[in-house]
C-alpha cells in the first residue's frame, strides 16, 4: 500500500499538469486569434507589393564612405490610408561589409544599422520623417513627398577608410527591412505566422574594391 499511494499521486499530479498545458496552450491560441481580428481592424490591409532594394553603391568623400541606395517599398493604397490615420511605418537599413578571404569565411570589417520612423502629425498636418540614429527630422507636405524620401538613401555615412585595404576585395551587403504599425513584441510571438506588417527586402550584394 505504502507503495502504490505515491505513484497514484505522481500518475495524478501528470495527468493534472498534462491538463494544464493544453488549456493554456488553447488559451494562446484564442489569444492569437482575438489579437489577430483586433490588430486587423486596427491596420485593415498590411504590407503588399514587391520589396527590394533595387541599387546601392559606396562612394569615398573626404576619408569616408557613404552610401546611397534606391528601395522599392510594398506600399500600396491600404497601407497609404493607414499612414495618413497615424499608423507609424519604421524602416531599417542594414549594411553589412565583409572583407574576402579566398579559404576562410569572410571576415566582418563593418556592420551598420540605420532606423527611419514615419509617422503622420495630425497637429501640423505634415508627415514627419526621422532618422533615429541621429534624431533629425524632416517634415513632408504628403504620404508621396514622405514615401519618396524614405526610399532613398543618400550620402549616408557608414565607414571610414582606414577599415579597408587598397588592392584588397570586399563585399558590401545591404538589405532593408519594414514595420507597418506599433504591432507589440506579444502579439509577434504569438502570430509568428503574419507577414503583413513586417517584410525582409533580402540582400542585396556587390564588390568593393578600395
Amino acid at each position: 500500500m505504502n507503495e502504490i499511494y505515491p505513484k497514484a499521486a505522481e500518475s495524478m499530479q501528470t495527468a493534472g499538469a498534462r491538463r494544464a498545458g493544453a488549456r493554456c496552450g488553447l488559451l494562446l491560441l484564442a489569444l492569437a486569434g482575438v489579437l489577430q481580428l483586433s490588430a486587423g481592424k486596427t491596420f485593415a490591409d498590411g504590407l503588399e507589393g514587391g520589396f527590394a532594394v533595387r541599387s546601392a553603391a559606396l562612394e569615398l568623400k573626404d576619408g569616408v564612405y557613404h552610401l546611397s541606395a534606391s528601395l522599392d517599398l510594398p506600399i500600396g493604397d491600404a497601407v497609404r490610408r493607414g499612414l495618413a490615420d497615424g499608423v507609424p511605418l519604421t524602416l531599417e537599413v542594414d549594411l553589412v561589409v565583409e572583407r574576402v578571404r579566398r579559404y576562410l569565411p569572410n571576415a566582418d570589417v563593418a556592420t551598420l544599422t540605420q532606423r527611419y520612423h514615419l509617422q503622420y502629425n495630425t497637429v501640423s498636418a505634415r508627415y514627419i520623417l526621422r532618422n533615429d540614429n541621429s534624431g533629425q527630422q524632416q517634415s513632408l507636405p504628403t504620404v508621396d513627398a514622405a514615401l519618396a524620401q524614405l526610399s532613398e538613401v543618400r550620402d549616408l555615412p557608414v565607414l571610414d577608410k582606414s577599415l579597408v585595404a587598397p588592392g584588397r576585395p570586399y563585399e558590401a551587403n545591404v538589405r532593408a527591412r519594414i514595420d507597418y504599425g506599433a504591432v507589440p513584441l506579444t502579439l509577434r510571438i504569438l502570430m509568428f505566422w503574419v507577414s503583413e506588417w513586417h517584410r525582409d527586402s533580402g540582400w542585396y550584394k556587390w564588390t568593393l574594391q578600395p
